[in-house]
């Protein structure tokens, strides 16, 4: 059986995903975590008082959060312990025109995020969450809602009227992946109506919104030594959550440090919330403004930065070995995964791969080591645009995962531990002079 310190860690990581249903609700969560260990919050758009040694942190637009605490030792001389996730997942997103009736039900209206596994979204009982903005006697404000039940499902077709069902199980996104939400024989909509119910105000007041649904049932930890957790959304939020809990359990650390949880990875990040804004470089530069440095301190201090680039890591399907390089078996519970390529589209380099491996080993953390095929060029995420940005050490690292993409996917109960230690050795490492040479 797998420890109790591991298995309530695991739970945490089931109870923040079930409140965790959209990148709003995750910042809601971590934000809650930071704040009850006594980080304080600032407004970009504020003039900053920054004072070492303390936790701070900043959130964009609802759905980017970076945390961080500028330590007690130099900065130009020793840099920033950086984490990087994101806590978008594949899924739907609901359209400007929420809903219709068609025939006697109410349907709503999805667009596709992100390469979703699409036919594990069929016959599942769907909740809905997100933001809405919403006029007020004081303007316009931003509301978080999740309405936490099943309102809504997607239909499977009977084998008896589609006897090619089973044959790659494809579905037309516009017209076949449909929600019903209700019965309207008086051809009414009312999903909108509910929404606003759930803001706290009429439907007339909402300006926009962003929906998604999720998979109303809760994930659960399984298996007969209960050592594997099966769960929507770890990709990649439940490298959020490791990142952020290792902050926080490092936060008396003498190392000045930053863990971002960023938006949008799934479909680019090209925008205001993803990797691709401007956040994390203008949080260093204030920073590096507040401590007087120079532009010559500023890029002494990104050279000597590290990032953990951390995005799920594909496991090895026993039922699929042949996808999978045989020579680099990675296996759930076997500890977290370094992700390399020579293509690049992972950062990781054989520095990175040299201070990654020394942290495992000082640390007591197992670790494996991901490839692709040498035939078969897997994806990328974000490393390597961050790597390119701040020309700073960035290892790209992550968990061993079965069913990626899919509305539930499987990781081990052990790897989601030892990656939360893995980030507090990362916050806490000493890194001055551990690596000779340019």
């Amino acid at each position: 059986m797998i420890d109790t310190q591991k298995r309530e860690f695991a739970q945490s990581l089931i109870d923040y995903l079930y409140d965790s249903p959209t990148p709003f609700q995750s910042v809601d969560c971590l934000k809650a975590m930071l704040d009850k260990a006594g980080a304080t919050q600032l407004s970009e758009s504020d003039s900053w008082q920054l004072e070492k040694n303390r936790l701070y942190y900043i959130i964009k637009d609802g759905t980017q959060i970076i945390g961080f605490k500028i330590g007690s030792k130099s900065l130009p001389e020793n840099g920033f312990r950086i984490s990087a996730a994101h806590h978008d997942a594949p899924g739907f997103r609901v359209k400007p025109v929420a809903s219709v009736v068609d025939g006697t039900y109410e349907k709503i209206n999805l667009e596709p995020y992100g390469g979703m596994i699409v036919h594990t979204w069929i016959d599942r009982p769907l909740a809905v969450a997100g933001r809405v903005c919403v006029a007020t006697e004081k303007g316009i404000e931003a509301r978080n809602i999740n309405i936490k039940k099943p309102v809504m499902i997607i239909p499977s077709v009977a084998i008896h009227m589609d006897r090619t069902v089973n044959e790659g199980a494809k579905f037309n996104l516009q017209t076949e992946a449909v929600p019903l939400y209700a019965l309207s024989p008086e051809k009414k909509t009312r999903f909108m109506d509910d929404i606003a119910e759930a803001a706290g105000v009429k439907a007339e007041d909402i300006l926009s919104y962003e929906l998604a649904p999720y998979e109303y049932e809760k994930g659960c930890i399984f298996g007969i030594n209960e050592e594997f957790i099966s769960a929507g959304r770890t990709d990649d939020a439940a490298m959020a959550h490791a990142s952020f809990c290792g902050l926080i359990q490092a936060a008396n650390s003498e190392e000045s440090c930053i863990a971002v949880a960023y938006d949008h990875e799934e479909i680019g990040s090209t925008s205001t919330r993803g990797a691709r804004s401007n956040s994390l470089m203008a949080l260093i530069e204030r920073i590096c403004e507040k401590l007087n440095m120079t532009t010559e301190d500023k890029y002494r201090t990104l050279v000597n930065s590290l990032l953990f680039s951390a995005d799920m890591a594909h496991a090895v399907h026993p039922s699929y070995a042949s996808k999978a390089d045989p020579n680099h078996p990675v296996q759930l519970n076997k500890g977290p995964v370094l992700k390399t390529t020579s293509y690049q589209s992972y950062a990781t380099s054989s520095r990175g791969s040299a201070i990654f491996t020394w942290l495992c080993k000082k640390n007591n953390i197992p670790y494996q080591v991901f490839t692709n095929r040498s035939d078969a060029r897997g994806g990328g995420t974000i490393g390597s645009g961050l790597a390119a940005i701040f020309g700073m050490t960035t290892v790209d690292i992550g968990n061993p995962t079965l069913g990626m993409h899919s509305i539930r996917e499987m990781i081990g109960v052990e790897d989601h531990f030892y990656m939360k230690e893995l980030f507090a050795a990362l916050f806490s490492a000493d890194l001055n002079g551990v690596f000779n040479g340019n």
